[in-house]
């Protein structure tokens, strides 16, 4: 599976503009993850909409599960 980001910079945005954007992610190439656990790694959480975002996406793509690990906050 292929995710890709919208190339927008979240950075410049303050926290109430990335609580209400749309949904930065598009599914590149389709897999089904039907029935599976996936792990979700971000760098930094900040507002916790990244890994809002992605979990929402792999959720459609049928997983059954969607586990996050955050480095640092």
């Amino acid at each position: 599976m292929s995710v890709s980001s919208k190339k927008t910079d979240q950075s410049r945005f303050n926290r109430q503009k990335r609580l209400t954007r749309a949904q930065p992610f598009v599914i590149a190439n389709h897999t089904s993850l039907s029935g599976k656990s996936v792990l979700l790694i971000d760098d930094v959480y900040t507002t916790g909409r990244t890994l809002y975002y992605a979990a929402e996406l792999i959720y459609t793509l049928g997983a059954k599960n969607v586990k996050s690990l955050s480095l640092a906050r």
